[in-house]
């Protein structure tokens, strides 16, 4: 059954009930009385018949819609600047709540978003002036995108024209009016110089001089000399002057470096101009000095491309002190000059030398380049803990010289042959398990093709060949390792790896092959000693030298020390630049470094709100030891932003001018207002009114039940 039939059942029902109560009044010998009782009656029945029936009165009118108006309020720190006693962010704030603004509300849907870190709808009370860019033309045309179907009228721009996305003015379909936050002339055209990016050592050693890099962009400040500066616990301890030739130029400066001992500091870049805004005033950075470098001896037979190569490998993003020693015509051994403070021109090679060394590399070397009781000491070296590595070629493994030179300890029995030609490589399973190649080169199914090896006819007992070289068919072998009493040796049966260098199809490591191997080649040959001998180390680093505020700042720890780490969990506390600490779990996570290696260990990561340095204490604790970190973070500003400028009042009136809107400075809210579209567009609609829903139906209802009621009472009926 309908609703409308059960409402008109209902009705008729009422009406019949009451049509017979009227029946029984004729009886009443008070005719008056019986009147009155009949109207109330009646008078409630037709009331309750229009509450159940709902009749509706329905009329058609004409309304004017009101056009739909964006209201963009620059929410970038730029907008803080200007005159101290009345701030750009002040006049946007005074513009919202203007008369004008509560009459165009009557009149326009107003609706209000913020540019700071994107487009974001708001309302006018939660605007705030703290985001680190404002990317002005983005987001008009995201607003344009989103809205300009709408119906929208047109855009009102609150902003001081400081665009950080850069670009010509946007192209816009609406009015767009520009309401100023700055009287013309308050500011001049301010010079800038701001730091792009600070670029310290990734892996400075402890004694070796090394350089930050810093990136700046300077206008307005052209034919001046600007001093850059690295200061370090208030104190200037490196300055270079750099000068811009044009505006908008982007130059580097190299600023010195030498930290003397191992530990995390902080440092910062100072520009020592007025024209620097708030991120070259103080770029802070960390630097982390790692123990003192691995001092690694390098002895090359000629100058060709394998040396050539193989000294940049060694000091690729490592933490290695090399120096590098060539032989010359005549004989004589001359240094290099790789930088090292240990580097002499007198090659020294006494068993106190030595013995100061993590590795030697021998590439190639004559046997009579050096005498008896060199290599001698070299051999002893080996035996007593140290890390040798020998190349193939010609000279010495190729030589009968050889077995009474270093044959003692090498891995392979000599004189292998050296043979010129194209030679495939392949990797054993003994190589894939081992950690100079690893998990890494599992990818690399055709390494390129060497263009020499040696010939060895075996390999020792407790030998382990890692590579094959494919001669005639045959597999003959490459790279071999073995433990020399305390040490180890690596003989590498070619000269030519260099051209790992070149390609390597299916490689995916940051660094070449060529340096990933020699990387990892290294590590083996010297492992960490403090973390072996000490029973392991915490080491605390970040994934980045310095962040930009806001950024999400990443913590890694990883266990240095013999196996896996002795601990499942790590706790740290975060002290951040005000002072205030919290509490932070590192999760167990995996990663790859900067060499392209895969590193187990723990991350976690740390808001950045503020800007300095934070300091991130790590601890752990098991059955037996206990092992601690500390490293600190530098959180920059962002340079993005651009403070301490003057308004781009070229960019705001290019926008409004393209658009067809206008500009209006302050104190013209009623010159804007009258710009405004009015609500012209007018559209009918349907009204529906409900007749019985009236609340004076329901008080006369009411009304006559009591009336009824109060009558019958009165005269005494049932």
């Amino acid at each position: 059954m309908t609703p409308n039939l059960i409402f008109w059942v209902l009705a008729a029902g009422v009406l019949g009930i009451t049509g017979w109560t009227f029946f029984g009044l004729r009886h009443d010998p008070d005719r008056r009385r019986a009147a009155w009782l009949a109207g109330l009656r009646g008078g409630s029945t037709l009331l309750l018949a229009v509450v159940l029936l709902q009749p509706q009165f329905r009329r058609r009118e004409a309304v004017a819609m009101r056009p739909l108006i964006g209201v963009l309020v620059d929410g970038s720190q730029s907008m803080n600047d200007g005159p101290a006693s009345a701030p750009r962010a002040t006049l946007a704030r005074e513009w919202l709540e203007s008369a004008a603004f509560r009459e165009a509300r009557d009149t326009c849907d107003l609706r209000y978003f913020s540019i700071a870190h994107g487009l974001s709808e708001t309302v006018p009370g939660e605007i705030t002036f703290n985001g680190t860019e404002s990317n002005i033309n983005q987001a008009l045309a995201e607003w344009a995108r989103r809205h300009g179907r709408e119906d929208a009228a047109g855009v009102v721009l609150i902003s001081d024209g400081l665009d950080t996305g850069g670009g010509p003015p946007v192209t816009l379909d609406l009015p767009c009016w520009v309401l100023d936050v700055e009287a013309p002339g308050t500011a001049p055209a301010a010079a800038r110089v701001t730091v792009w990016q600070v670029e310290p050592p990734r892996r400075p050693a402890a004694g070796a001089e090394t350089s930050v890099r810093v990136v700046l962009q300077g206008w307005g400040v052209n034919g001046k000399d600007i001093p850059v500066e690295l200061w370090r616990e208030g104190r200037k301890v490196a300055d270079k002057r750099v000068r811009f030739n044009r505006r908008g130029e982007v130059l580097e400066a190299l600023l010195p470096l030498k930290p003397e001992r191992p530990g995390t500091y902080a440092y910062e870049v100072r520009v020592a101009d007025p024209a620097a805004d708030a991120s070259a005033k103080a770029q802070p950075f960390v630097v982390a000095v790692r123990q003192e470098g691995r001092s690694v001896l390098l002895l090359t037979n000629t100058l060709g491309f394998e040396g050539k190569f193989l000294r940049r490998a060694l000091t690729t993003d490592r933490n290695v002190r090399l120096d590098s020693y060539a032989r010359w015509q005549d004989g004589r051994w001359a240094s290099l000059g790789d930088g090292s403070s240990a580097a002499k021109d007198t090659l020294d090679l006494s068993a106190a030398a030595l013995a100061s060394r993590s590795a030697v590399v021998l590439a190639d070397v004559s046997p009579e380049a050096l005498n008896p009781a060199q290599w001698q000491a070299l051999a002893d070296y080996a035996g007593k803990g140290g890390g040798l590595a020998v190349l193939g070629g010609p000279n010495l493994l190729g030589s009968p010289l050889a077995a009474a030179a270093l044959g003692r300890v090498l891995p392979v029995p000599t004189p292998a042959p050296h043979h010129d030609g194209r030679f495939g490589v392949r990797l054993t399973d003994a190589g894939l398990r081992h950690p100079v190649f690893g998990p890494l080169f599992e990818a690399v199914k055709d390494f390129p093709a060497l263009q020499g090896a040696n010939s060895a006819t075996g390999v020792a007992s407790n030998a382990q060949v890692l590579m094959e070289v494919i001669a005639n068919g045959q597999a003959h072998p490459l790279v071999v390792v073995k433990q020399q009493g305390a040490g180890r040796v690596a003989v590498v049966l070619s000269d030519t790896l260099w051209r790992w260098r070149v390609a390597a199809p299916g490689w995916t490591g940051k660094l070449s092959a060529y340096d990933t191997f020699w990387g990892q080649l290294l590590d083996w040959l010297t492992p960490d000693q403090e973390g072996l001998q000490s029973g392991g180390r915490i080491e605390l680093t970040s994934e980045h030298p310095f962040y930009r505020q806001d950024d999400k700042a990443v913590v890694q720890a990883e266990w240095i020390g013999k196996g896996a780490a002795p601990f499942t969990t790590l706790e740290a506390t975060v002290k951040d630049p005000t002072g205030s600490n919290k509490q932070m779990a590192l999760q167990a996570a995996v990663w790859r470094n900067p060499d392209g290696r895969r590193v187990s260990g723990f991350r976690g990561e740390i808001e950045t709100a503020a800007t300095g340095v934070y300091e991130v204490a790590a601890q752990a604790a098991w059955d037996g030891g206990e092992a601690r970190a500390i490293t600190r973070i530098a959180v920059a500003a962002s340079p993005e932003e651009r403070r301490g400028e003057a308004p781009d009042a070229e960019l705001l009136h290019a926008i409004a001018k393209q658009s067809g809107g206008a500009c209006f400075a302050r104190g013209q809210g009623d010159k804007w207002l009258k710009s405004l579209p009015k609500p012209s567009h007018l559209t009918e609609r349907e009204v529906v009114t409900d007749v019985w829903n009236h609340p004076l139906i329901a008080v006369i209802l009411l009304g006559c039940l009591c009336g009824e009621w109060w009558l019958r009472r009165d005269r005494g009926l049932a």
